[in-house]
């Protein structure tokens, strides 16, 4: 494992060093190569190598060059140009001018003294947060020709082979990877998170009835969950699009995992990005179709399947199982606390990001609960309203598109739909990988529309 965990190492850094080459070029569209390739070890990465080197400085390192990637991005983007900063025109898109006003609230709530939080504390959140934009922004300024989308695709691919591998070995050995690693001895002198479970890591880590979940190299079952949503989302494209192209054993390796790690919520999600996907080409027939062998089935389930899953279906349903319980009662919490404090408690203050003291924090199983809860409704409404906008506006690309920009629309608008039910249900943006990817292509595709658009409209006259 000590070998393992130094070729994770090695290959982290070899891949960091290319992607700010490339970056240093003017190249800054490569930073989805190093959020598609470093951001899905990051945790366990951290991990490994404080088990190989026994000393935080080493884990430190990384997560500053996690940072340092997306800033430096940002900084060529801004100075790495012949042309001076303010002598350039920006032209604001709807989506723009909601993404630097959720930027600008965050900073407001990181400066002001609201909430019990520190204020080191809330400038590592607001970090966080800044990334997304700063990812935005990249995506929104960059072009992605067939060569570099191939380039893209072929990444995830290999992703998927490679966390399917590890979920095998884990499945076979009946170990959790993260058992091996030591990861539990991490999060409790790094994190000051201590083991829960009967697995000694997290409840997240099993099922219910104490089946294990597994997580390959990702941080949880949960974080791999959502990833798997963008997986899905690139592969079933070919379905309507280009059918030669379906990689049925890709679709079985997807599925697979979705098995491994079993988060219903995500199960759930995947079925919805199908049939978001029969909606967006107007598939109704079919839909219907699908829709009522699914009432079907599920009746089928629960009055002829086994005793273990009728239980799990009507315990789900009813909020009686200990995950769906323990959702209702935060859920709860948050809501009472915006209607409380409809302004915000303050930053840091809800959630489990890091910067989040879970001794004082409130609410923290609903992404949108937790942005209201720490910034007020303004803030949660113009989340909605941007997730809203980039799923309306990948569809429109859908349709006025073709080739590359027809795929990532498609990858776009189905991943952040699947999103909508895990942002329900978690701190879901930090899930980085999923979380980032997403935001590099919706920046891309709004920069897409909008040339679209100018160009339809200059066709007109």
């Amino acid at each position: 494992m000590t070998l393992i965990g130094l070729i994770f190492i090695v290959f982290y850094f070899i891949v960091f060093t290319y992607t700010i080459n490339k970056i240093s070029r003017g190249k800054i569209e490569y930073l989805i190569i190093f959020i598609c390739t470093c951001l899905p070890i990051y945790i366990t990465l951290q991990a490994q190598a404080f088990k190989i080197f026994n000393t935080e400085i080493i884990v430190t390192i990384i997560k500053l060059s996690k940072d340092l990637i997306f800033i430096y991005a940002f900084i060529i983007f801004l100075f790495g140009k012949n042309i001076n900063l303010y002598e350039r025109k920006f032209k604001f898109s709807l989506v723009d001018k909601l993404i630097l006003i959720f930027t600008i609230i965050v900073t407001v709530y990181a400066l002001i003294p609201m909430g019990e939080a520190d204020i080191f504390s809330k400038l590592i959140y607001a970090k966080n947060l800044y990334i997304i934009s700063i990812t935005y922004l990249i995506g929104r300024n960059i072009k992605i020709d067939e060569v570099f989308l191939n380039t893209i695709k072929k990444t995830l691919k290999y992703l998927i082979l490679l966390l399917t591998f590890f979920l095998c070995f884990e499945f076979i050995s009946s170990t959790h990877f993260h058992s091996i690693i030591d990861f539990s001895n991490y999060n409790s002198l790094v994190n000051e998170i201590d083991p829960q479970g009967n697995y000694g890591l997290s409840w997240s880590f099993e099922s219910q009835g104490s089946s294990p979940r597994y997580a390959a190299f990702f941080a949880d079952p949960l974080e791999l969950s959502a990833s798997l949503l963008l997986f899905t989302s690139l592969l079933i494209f070919n379905f309507w699009n280009n059918k030669r192209n379906i990689n049925y054993f890709l679709l079985f390796m997807v599925a697979a995992a979705f098995l491994f790690s079993f988060s219903r919520g995500a199960i759930v999600a995947c079925i919805g990005i199908f049939l978001f996907g029969l909606l967006l080409n107007k598939k109704y027939k079919f839909l219907l179709l699908i829709f009522g062998l699914f009432v079907l089935s599920t009746l089928s389930l629960i009055y002829f399947g086994s005793e273990e899953i009728r239980y799990l279906i009507i315990d789900t349903l009813k909020f009686e199982n200990t995950s769906s319980l323990g959702h209702l009662v935060e859920w709860i919490e948050g809501i009472l606390s915006i209607f409380e404090n409809p302004l915000g408690i303050g930053l840091a203050m809800s959630g489990n990001a890091s910067g989040v003291d879970q001794a004082i924090k409130v609410g923290g199983e609903n992404q949108f609960l937790i942005f209201g809860v720490q910034m007020g409704v303004l803030s949660l409404i113009i989340y909605i309203l941007i997730l809203f906008y980039i799923i309306r506006r990948s569809c429109k690309v859908y349709y006025m598109s073709s080739n590359g920009d027809k795929h990532i629309s498609f990858i776009v608008a189905c991943t952040k739909f699947g999103l909508l039910l895990p942002l329900l249900t978690a701190n879901a943006e930090l899930y980085l990988f999923v979380s980032l990817a997403t935001w590099f292509f919706a920046g891309y595709i709004e920069s897409r529309y909008t040339q679209l658009k100018f160009e339809k409209s200059k066709s007109l006259y």
